[in-house]
Order: structure tokens, then C-alpha cells, then sequence
């Protein structure tokens, strides 16, 4: 008889729940297959999906305990960080556990050049930038030298956008006190400038809330080759870039770095 509904975790066959226990990847003529390592990242996938309440970003380092041939391990693993979009406090957390494991020349030299894409902006200086805010008010970059500053880019349009609008209001109320001002810069079009307008106003958003002037045309976003949003950017108390593509306020890791900053 058909089933009426999928069955609970609990409930599938044991043969399932040993998916994501025992050794899955042990012969290296897997890569001569041409979707051999998709084979492996399709795996990985699945047993993230599916091994709690809840899903969950891929554990790298736990994955390749999966996995027993050096081998397998090095092309895996360079395709799963190729492909991963990683920040870069989220990489410097896991490069410890999986680049001992990366050992071709292949992989070695993909990891010079990635860290270095990674790590491209760092230390440059903010670009100086002139917004208006709610008010019409001119708001520039260079006020708010000698704090910290966390700018999240968002539209009014932008779901993603505002799924990330309860964790601002939270995190910028409990730094609120601290030595950081929490920018949130909109791209909306400059015909939907009342729109944006509205929407801070009926919405109680707080924090300091701007407009570029040519939403992804604007300076800001070209500068930072913004081509996708939300997308939040971290200074440091000079204006100079710590990270062009912050994690956001709602990974708890923001939190941590945060504290990190503000008590050095």
C-alpha cells in the first residue's frame, strides 16, 4: 500500500542511518569516472540534509572521515572549497583541519591563488562615500572614523535582505554601546527612494540608514563589485577593510569576531 507521507527520520530502515556512519570512499579509480567527485559531493550533501532537525552547512573536516584514500581526500576537498563561497574567518576556522589533506601541487597551487582572492581587500582603505539618509541628510564614510563600522547593502525588494532585518535590529541593539555604528546602505532604485523611506519608517529599523545614489551603479556597490545582495562589509577604526564580505548578522561567528575586535 502507498505510504501517505515520507517517513520520519526515526523511522527509515537502519541500512539508511549507516549512510552516514561507515566509510563510504576508499578506491581513487572513483576519479577516473567523470562525475567522480560529484559522486562524493552528492553524498556529503545528502547526509548534511539529512542528519538533523535541522539543515546545516557542510563540516568539511567531518566529511573526509568518509573518506580513506589521500587521494580522493585532496581532489574532494578542493572542490568543495572551490565551490563553498566561504568567508574568510569561516575558511581560517577549517583551513587547520583540512589542508594537511590537500597535498597535490594542483592543490597547493589552487590554495595560494584562493587565499589570495580571499584575502585581496584586506587592509586597503574604505572607499570615502556621501549618502543621504531618511532625512536627506548627508552622511558620509569618513564620520564615522575611530569606530568600527559593519555595512550591510540590502534593498527593499530583496527576501534575503530582509530575513537578515531581525538579526541587524538585535546585534545593533546589543552593541549598541560599543565603539561600532551599524550602516545599513540600500540599493533600491532612486525612484523607489520614498518606498525605502516607508519601509525604515513602518519597519523601526535602526542603526544608520542611507540610499547609494545609483543603486548597483553607485560607487559603493562598483567599488566592492557588488552584484548580489545582501551583502555586508566590515572596517576596521582607520576605515581600512577587514573584510568586504562579512559574515552576517545572523551566523553567531559575526558575534565572536565582533567581541574579538572591540576588546582589542
Amino acid at each position: 500500500m502507498p505510504r501517505s507521507a515520507f517517513p520520519d527520520k526515526d523511522d527509515r530502515p537502519a541500512v539508511i542511518k549507516t549512510w552516514q556512519t561507515d566509510k563510504k570512499f576508499t578506491d581513487p579509480d572513483l576519479l577516473k569516472l567523470q562525475n567522480g567527485v560529484s559522486l562524493m559531493s552528492n553524498y556529503f550533501f545528502y547526509v548534511t540534509m539529512n542528519s538533523g532537525d535541522a539543515p546545516k552547512r557542510l563540516d568539511l573536516a567531518e566529511a573526509i572521515t568518509h573518506i580513506t584514500d589521500p587521494a580522493l581526500k585532496d581532489v574532494y576537498l578542493r572542490d568543495a572549497v572551490a565551490g563553498s563561497r566561504m568567508k574568510i574567518e569561516e575558511y581560517e576556522k577549517v583551513a587547520p583541519s583540512i589542508k594537511p589533506y590537500m597535498i597535490s601541487n594542483a592543490s597547493k597551487t589552487f590554495l595560494v591563488e584562493y587565499e589570495k582572492v580571499l584575502h585581496k581587500n584586506v587592509g586597503q582603505k574604505g572607499l570615502e562615500f556621501t549618502y543621504n539618509d531618511i532625512n536627506d541628510k548627508p552622511v558620509s564614510f569618513s564620520d564615522f572614523k575611530g569606530k568600527y563600522v559593519y555595512i550591510d547593502l540590502w534593498a527593499t525588494w530583496c527576501g534575503p535582505c530582509k530575513a537578515e532585518i531581525p538579526h541587524m535590529k538585535k546585534i545593533e541593539e546589543d552593541y549598541h554601546d560599543k565603539n561600532i555604528v551599524f550602516v545599513s546602505l540600500s540599493l533600491d532604485k532612486p525612484k523607489d527612494a520614498q518606498k525605502w523611506k516607508d519601509f525604515v519608517t513602518k519597519e523601526q529599523l535602526k542603526g544608520i540608514q542611507l540610499m547609494a545614489d545609483k543603486d548597483f551603479a553607485s560607487a559603493v556597490a562598483k567599488n566592492y563589485d557588488v552584484n548580489a545582495i545582501p551583502r555586508f562589509l566590515l572596517f576596521d577604526t582607520k576605515g581600512n577593510i577587514i573584510n568586504a564580505d562579512a559574515l552576517r548578522p545572523s551566523n553567531p561567528e559575526l558575534r565572536v569576531q565582533l567581541d574579538k575586535l572591540l576588546k582589542g
